[in-house]
């Protein structure tokens, strides 16, 4: 005849082998390393970082409890977000004030295609961003072939300083580099304009 401890692990043996029990204990585990992440993000970068997208078992936004015993649980800390829309109300700062048409003209494109940021919207996952201005005397603001930057309000250029800026501040997050890209134009056409190019380091895990 078996002891009362030994019965007793034995019964803890049967009910950690359950699926439901399984199941509760990939959720815990990865409802614990989500938020070790999240903190860890967030002390690298310095300031606090929105909500991961997760994905159970192959279903985004699906709540964690309902993972299989043997599923699958994927969390994607969108970082770009944060450096994207950082740079934009850098530019909107930034930027010489005549009649405010630059100041309005600073546009978001992912992998190409222009996308639309409201305050609370999300941006869409991509492999790269670009970031510029959709007036064609853009060219004049920041430094080109030697010749320096054309307004006495940024006389060091607007889209090549602020990226040095970012590059520093989202340093690991992402890759921002200034660079110069055909832009389509608000009024038609396209033009060479300045550029901030952002290529996210995307952090996720999964248990």
């Amino acid at each position: 005849m078996s002891d009362p401890f030994t019965r007793e692990l034995a019964l803890l043996v049967d009910e950690m082998k359950s699926p439901a029990v399984r199941s509760r204990m990939l959720a815990s585990f990865a409802r614990e390393e989500i938020a070790v992440t999240k903190s860890k993000n967030e002390a690298a970068a310095g300031r606090t970082i929105g909500k991961p997208k997760i994905a159970v078992d192959g279903r985004q936004g699906a709540p964690l409890g309902s993972v299989k015993p043997d599923g699958t649980i994927v969390a994607e800390f969108n970082t770009e977000s944060g450096a994207v829309r950082w740079i934009l109300r850098q530019l909107e700062l930034e930027s010489p004030r005549l009649t405010g048409a630059y100041q309005a003209s600073h546009s978001v494109y992912a992998d190409g295609r222009l996308i639309q940021l409201d305050a609370g919207g999300d941006i869409p996952d991509a492999v790269e961003f670009v970031i510029a201005s959709d007036v064609p005397y853009a060219i004049k603001l920041d430094p080109k072939d030697g010749l320096p930057a054309r307004s006495k309000q940024a006389p060091k250029g607007v889209y090549q300083a602020i990226a040095a800026v970012a590059g520093t501040r989202f340093d690991g997050e992402a890759d921002i580099f200034f660079t110069w890209r055909d832009v389509p134009m608000a009024k038609g056409g396209t033009h060479r304009n300045p550029a901030i190019v952002v290529r996210p380091n995307g952090r996720s895990g999964e248990v």
